[in-house]
């Protein structure tokens, strides 16, 4: 969406994960001068609210509560009636979350001892992030735009929000199945910001805890991606191309090899394959522990055009 807005192209993202639907929303935010030179004026008071949700204790030392919650009490007040400052510092504000809390990382959900979590570093971390965010806004060349909207809506129901036959390019990245659980490593940004978690996990598709905690099979999977896919094609102009970049997974001990399903799901949809390529999961993917991969997983890309009936 970011390239579409550089190139004066109307675009629309969609998302069913509350924090891909903020981060979008923030990334599209157009602040004037008169913005920055505000945004650079919030500041933290210090209050008596303190957030609340089961096992909050569990993640986060009392420290941090007391921190993140009157961050985020400040972060309400501020940006009251303002749309603009409370998608850009809530945007701050999940970007240290996981940082202050007692998660081991992004793609660990366990909770560890982290022995320099204080108040004043939360309140530290959010400050770096704030005026490094505000940095960023000030040297971006990007003028005021209308052509970008973002939606927190399933795709499988994108006629419900794009007109059929309207579309020149979908461009989209499935989930690499059985691999990670996006609703679960940003659950508690999640709850922090009052965003309902359930939706997030019940729209979610390819997840680990479908196929390795509830076992799924993987058709389950194909199915999901054939809705999607069905509905790509429904706003699709004649003609008009799907890239889509998608990463080898692994359910019930077996390789879901993505390029080959994709292959076999396309080739009920009028899609021409026009252009492939792939690279190894293993030398591009540093998101996980060494111990957490699997050796010959492909990174696949693969580039479709939608032929329709005439």
């Amino acid at each position: 969406m970011l390239a579409a807005r550089q190139l004066d192209r109307q675009s629309f993202g969609f998302d069913v994960n509350h924090i891909a639907y903020l981060i979008t929303q923030a990334k599209l935010l157009y602040l004037d001068n008169h913005d920055i030179k505000k945004l650079k004026e919030f500041y933290i008071k210090k209050g008596n609210f303190l957030q609340n949700y089961k096992a909050i204790n569990h993640w986060f030392k009392v420290d941090s509560i007391k921190a993140l919650s009157n961050i985020k009490a400040s972060i309400d007040e501020f940006s009251r009636g303002n749309r603009k400052y409370k998608v850009f510092l809530s945007l701050i504000f999940s970007s240290i979350v996981n940082v202050v809390s007692n998660q081991e990382s992004d793609t660990r959900y366990a909770s560890v001892n982290k022995k320099h979590l204080n108040e004043d570093y939360v309140y530290r971390k959010f400050t770096e992030k704030l005026f490094q965010t505000i940095e960023i806004f000030e040297n971006l060349a990007f003028e005021n735009s209308i052509g970008q909207y973002v939606f927190l809506h399933n795709a499988k129901t994108l006629c419900e929000k794009i007109f059929k036959d309207s579309i020149s390019l979908v461009l989209t990245s499935p989930p690499y199945p059985n691999t990670y659980d996006y609703y679960l490593y940003h659950k508690h940004r999640m709850l922090w910001l009052d965003f309902d978690v359930k939706f997030s996990m019940q729209n979610e598709i390819g997840s680990r805890r479908e196929y390795s905690s509830l076992k799924l099979p993987k058709e389950k999977f194909n199915n999901d991606l054939l809705e999607v896919f069905r509905q790509c094609g429904e706003v699709l102009k004649n003609d008009s191309y799907i890239v889509l970049v998608m990463g080898d997974g692994k359910i019930q001990g077996e390789i879901y090899n993505a390029k080959d399903e994709i292959l076999t799901l396309t080739n009920k949809l009028n899609w021409d394959l026009v252009d492939y390529s792939c690279s190894e999961l293993d030398q591009t993917s540093r998101s996980f522990a060494q111990n957490y991969r699997t050796k010959h997983k492909k990174e696949h890309i693969l580039t479709f055009q939608r032929v329709k009936m005439r």
